[in-house]
């Protein structure tokens, strides 16, 4: 699965760093973000809770709201720009603030599509996406693991149903993030809540 370095690529390829201003907007969150709720590693199939993803696939950028956005990439979220992509591996939503990581979510339309099939990949058991660590969140079997070496990088991946996982990332060595530069996977695993949460309201 190498669609995210590409990704990554193409979107922070045509970021915008803009020049620091004598005051800034303030903040939308009046406090740091809680951490996301995870639970006991799940078997990965069956998905015991599935999502529907009808929402995902209509609009997947329209998935964070903006205190959300907030939360998780950049605060205030003001220049952040989400961006759909499409493409014969992936369908999903990429969040960038020029200096923020790029904060996304995928859809993997091409194998491994599910989490067995990516645990189960040549990468996985060679050590490639290591560290590795299973857990749940929102009852959803979950493997937090890096696609990508670095401190500033980490993803995530969470079964949503018997035959798709959606994919969350935070990527960009060197980049700031408001909450979450110490704890990049805790990022991505907000993110994930939130995104997740969202599908379940409808």
């Amino acid at each position: 699965m190498r669609v995210l370095p590409l990704l990554l690529v193409a979107i922070l390829g045509g970021s915008a760093i803009t020049a620091c201003g004598a005051a800034g907007p303030k903040r939308v969150l009046s406090q740091p973000p809680s951490p996301a709720q995870t639970g006991s590693a799940l078997p990965l199939t069956p998905v015991p809770q599935p999502v529907d993803l009808t929402k995902f696939d209509a609009d997947p950028c329209g998935l964070l709201t903006k205190d959300q956005v907030a939360a998780v990439v950049a605060d205030p979220p003001d220049a952040v720009t989400p961006r759909k992509s499409l493409t014969t591996a992936s369908v999903g939503c990429a969040w960038n603030g020029g200096n923020s990581p790029l904060v996304s979510v995928l859809k993997p339309l091409t194998e491994p599509t599910t989490l067995e099939g990516l645990k189960n990949t040549s990468r996985r058991e060679s050590g490639a996406l290591d560290p590795w660590t299973e857990t749940s969140l929102d009852g959803l079997p979950t493997a937090v693991f890096h696609e990508m070496p670095g401190p500033d990088n980490c993803d995530v991946a969470v079964a949503v149903t018997d035959a798709d996982m959606l994919v969350f990332s935070f990527h960009g060595n060197g980049s700031t993030s408001t909450y979450w530069d110490k704890d990049r996977c805790g990022g991505v695993l907000k993110t994930a809540e939130f995104v997740i949460g969202n599908l379940r309201a409808g």
